[in-house]
């Protein structure tokens, strides 16, 4: 079972691979540590990348993403008899502190801590990842409009 924390990163770092395929990111910082003629040359010339399938990885991994993400926050929203939900560890930290594990009762109120952050940066990457989707539907209509 993964954890959270797991999935978040998985998360990030995919989000964060979008925003440079989005941005262009990548073909700038290219661009800029090339040798001078190679800079011009890219700032005359469009980039004519491999043309197909450009940006495809990532529209195909946006359903397993949302998947993912929907997952853990389904999990973080269960109620206490859910593991890994935010319920259940306020329930253990309760009961942590009623038993006088003050030891106990701190790293379980860090983990709590740790989870109630992650809800609202999954629901942000949701919303992120539906502008991906978005993104993807636009590719794939043009590349229906280019064939036909």
């Amino acid at each position: 079972m993964q954890r959270p924390k797991i999935v978040l990163a998985g998360a990030l770092s995919t989000l964060a691979l979008t925003g440079c395929l989005l941005s262009g990111a990548a073909s700038a910082d290219a661009a800029d540590s090339g040798s001078p003629s190679s800079a011009e040359h890219s700032a005359t010339a469009p980039h004519k990348g491999k043309g197909k399938g450009h940006g495809k990885g990532i529209c195909h991994r946006v359903p397993k993403l949302e998947k993912r993400i929907d997952k853990a926050l389904d999990r973080l929203n269960g109620d206490a008899h859910t593991r890994g939900s935010i319920a259940r560890l306020e329930q253990r930290v309760k009961n942590a502190r009623a038993k006088h594990r003050d030891a106990v009762a701190t790293f379980l109120q860090d983990r709590l801590t740790h989870r109630k952050e992650l809800k609202p940066t999954l629901t942000r990457e949701r919303t992120d990842l539906k502008a991906v989707a978005a993104w993807c539907a636009t590719k794939d209509g043009d590349k229906k409009g280019t064939a036909s």
